[in-house]
């Protein structure tokens, strides 16, 4: 039954690994923090039992009291104020009084929480060279014992009689409560030093003698430990609780500072394509336009134009004879082309650095009072026909509302027409088919 509860102890170490993970995956929108949480080391020290076979009351004066022993040991990190301490340790054990003494052999093996002193002193990593600690455990000791009178066996434990035949080991719990110091070396090495007494769990066994005494032994020793994991972490004894808060909180703003940003330009970008896709995809209401002359109704002021007449822009039918246009080129002697100008994606304002060439088209018409002027829209694939079409439409009106307006010219002298996205100019460069041309006609006397 000692050693079934002892191993379920055990093996509550052995599986402890989970608990120290899960201090690492509390933190959200955070990386998870990489600590070392494992070391492993040895120690040597020497053994003074405590028991009724004893004439000192802390400090032997016969050498012979002073045995030595050694243990193994593994530590795993919870946190930086809590372990957990699997060990093992081999010894004997010797001690007089008048004319008795004993000797034992044993060993023992356990598990003691660890808890930092330390890790309640100071808070930044830089300052923790020295690591104070406690460690209280329950482990099983399994020992053999013989009391001697005036130098003669008279007693003993764990073997089958007084001739020294060993038997089966006598075991009992034991109770350790340990004091001690872990000491910097390295990043990888600790120097260890400790103190401990190991008390016996109401036995008096220990000494073959039952009187007043429980028996415990104490055991001073001094090692080294080696940490493991990656090197380049920081193991978590080392690291103080608050500073080990405050650098997970510092990773933890870093990082969420970066997902804001990252998230406000995902934002950004969706809204600019959102826009962008507003106005590609957009789509103008149809105006109706009885006698399909491209100017609609509520501004046609002739809504009857017949079919072989041009509208200008306020819907008035220009009789093609009245114009010298006969064919839709350029090439017609009585066709000047202009110039150009050209416009902003989906705009229709005109530029005021084409006001120099406005007051030009002018200056022809007033100069040639039989002339009038084609002024011809045009606009770039971006977008479906009709909004092309209506785009092309509104950048030839506001041509010709600013030469009414700015040079007083007659708007039956203007007529508009609008190619939308047909007649591209260039195939690689929109810019150059977003614009207006004027076109002189020339009408003879």
């Amino acid at each position: 039954m000692k050693r079934l509860s002892l191993l379920l102890a055990i093996t509550l170490f052995l599986f402890s690994n989970n608990f120290g993970q899960s201090d690492n995956k509390n933190l959200q929108f955070t990386e998870k923090v990489e600590y070392n949480t494992w070391l492993a080391g040895v120690k040597v020290g020497v053994m003074i039992p405590y028991c009724d076979i004893m004439d000192y009351d802390f400090f032997p004066s016969n050498p012979k009291s002073y045995q030595f022993g050694w243990s193994a040991f593994v530590n795993k990190q919870i946190s930086p104020f809590v372990g957990l301490q699997a060990q093992f340790t081999s010894g004997k054990l010797f001690a007089e009084k008048t004319n008795r003494y004993f000797n034992s052999t044993f060993i023992q093996y356990g598990v003691n929480s660890y808890f930092s002193i330390t890790d309640l002193i100071f808070t930044k990593i830089h300052e923790k060279k020295i690591n104070l600690f406690f460690l209280i455990g329950i482990g099983l000791m399994d020992f053999r014992s013989i009391l001697y009178k005036n130098d003669i066996p008279d007693a003993e434990e764990g073997y089958t009689d007084i001739y020294l035949e060993k038997g089966k080991a006598t075991s009992e719990f034991v109770v350790p409560v340990t004091i001690g110091a872990n000491f910097k070396l390295s990043k990888s090495i600790d120097l260890n030093i400790e103190t401990s007494l190991n008390n016996l769990v109401s036995s008096d066994k220990l000494d073959v003698t039952k009187e007043l005494r429980n028996d415990k032994y104490g055991y001073t020793s001094i090692g080294i430990s080696f940490k493991i994991g990656d090197s380049k972490n920081y193991h978590l004894a080392w690291i103080s609780s608050k500073e080990k808060q405050q650098f997970e909180e510092k990773l933890a703003k870093q990082n969420l500072t970066e997902i804001e940003l990252l998230m406000d330009d995902t934002e950004f970008l969706a809204r600019k394509v959102a826009y962008l896709d507003s106005i590609i995809n957009a789509k103008p209401p149809i105006e109706e336009d009885e006698d399909n002359d491209g100017v609609p109704n509520i501004k046609d002021l002739e809504p009857n134009t017949p079919s072989n007449y041009i509208s200008n822009f306020q819907g008035i039918g220009i009789s093609i004879t009245d114009t010298i246009v006969e064919t839709d080129t350029l090439i017609n002697k009585n066709k000047e082309l202009l110039f150009s100008i050209y416009f902003d994606f989906n705009n229709f304002e005109v530029k005021p650095e084409y006001n120099m060439q406005l007051a030009e088209v002018a200056k022809k018409l007033k100069a040639n009072p039989l002339y009038k002027i084609e002024i011809r829209g045009h606009a770039d694939k971006v977008g479906n026909e009709a909004y092309n079409r209506e785009l092309s439409k509104k950048r030839t009106q506001a041509v010709a509302n600013k030469l009414i307006e700015s040079y007083n010219i007659i708007p039956d002298r203007l007529m508009q027409t609008f190619k939308g996205e047909d007649d591209q100019l260039s195939a690689e460069d929109d810019y150059i088919n977003r614009r207006v041309d004027f076109i002189i006609l020339k009408s003879q006397p």
